[in-house]
């Protein structure tokens, strides 16, 4: 177990260092202050901020996240409906500590 906790920490702490334009650590942050958000809602947020980026790239940062650093946890309520993704619980305190370092 602490393997793959410290194989996430790291590759979390490499994500967040080439964050460019700061869009991965709004989104991070999101997650930690919202718990639960679909795709929409992100790019809808990330629009308000002044951050220029479409749909489909928020979906891929998302889909990055959940599965290359898999502290996301995606559920889809219905056939039709959107994925909802939400951080895992395991794994608030290392986003929080690394959001915090960086």
């Amino acid at each position: 177990m602490d393997f793959v906790v410290n194989e996430i920490t790291k590759r979390l702490y490499e994500y967040l260092a080439t964050d460019v334009h700061g869009i991965r650590r709004v989104v991070l942050q999101a997650f930690v202050k919202m718990k639960s958000l679909t795709a929409d809602t992100l790019h809808r947020m990330l629009i308000e901020r002044g951050f220029c980026i479409t749909l489909k790239q928020v979906t891929a940062m998302l889909g990055v996240i959940h599965s290359k650093l898999g502290i996301l946890h995606a559920h889809k309520n219905s056939y039709d409906s959107r994925y909802e993704y939400s951080l895992k619980e395991k794994y608030e305190g290392i986003v929080r500590k690394a959001l915090a370092s960086i």
